[in-house]
């Protein structure tokens, strides 16, 4: 890769992180909301979705009122977390980094519900990445995909720890994280965009 593709995409992308962030993380919300409406608590699941209504109006204070009374009557359950993670997700936009990193990592940690930990990481990667914590970041990115190397995301996961490499000037692994995007992603959006980008050309015979 020549040094002047590695700096384009460094200047290019330093700034994807946050809207990257926004169509990995908040993209999952109404997925995982109607997967779970009628196995949980019909008021709960409700409350979440006032709360975010209040959220995309401007009024941060009163959906966050509302989910950590659901986070406290149901800290244990699947509504219980989720609500959590709509609070990560809530201060992230609200650019409040530190908090929903913290969020996050406490649901990676408690390990209860098993379908939004894989949200959760790269949520967190996301927040590291915002803050300027490119190690924190891309451990998180890395965690990510050792757990869960085949998911759909993982090839924009992939794309995201090749960014922080660069912008943390570790242009080698950058190199090798995006040829192992290409190796395992072959013919996707990303793997296109990376040959485009550093001008890579299609082997021929």
């Amino acid at each position: 890769m020549a040094a002047d593709s590695i700096l384009w995409l460094k200047e290019r992308w330093q700034s994807a992180a946050s809207a990257a962030g926004i169509i990995i993380v908040f993209g999952a919300l109404g997925i995982y909301f109607i997967s779970n409406y009628n196995t949980t608590k019909k008021l709960s699941w409700e409350k979440i979705s006032y709360a975010q209504g209040y959220a995309s109006q401007g009024m941060t204070a009163q959906a966050m009122q509302i989910l950590d009374d659901v986070i406290s009557k149901y800290s244990n359950s699947d509504v219980g977390q989720y609500a959590k993670f709509a609070k990560a997700d809530i201060s992230f936009r609200a650019k409040n980094y530190n908090v929903a990193a913290g969020l996050y990592q406490e649901m990676i940690n408690n390990n209860k519900s098993k379908d939004i930990i894989l949200f959760a990481y790269s949520g967190l990667g996301y927040s590291k990445e915002n803050m300027g914590d490119y190690q924190g970041a891309i451990a998180s990115y890395k965690g990510f995909l050792e757990k869960y190397p085949n998911h759909y995301l993982a090839a924009r996961i992939y794309d995201s720890l090749a960014r922080v490499y660069l912008i943390s000037g570790s242009s080698q692994l950058a190199k090798e994280t995006y040829e192992k995007l290409m190796t395992l992603f072959p013919g996707t959006y990303w793997s296109a965009e990376v040959q485009k980008n550093f001008g890579a050309q299609p082997q021929t015979k």
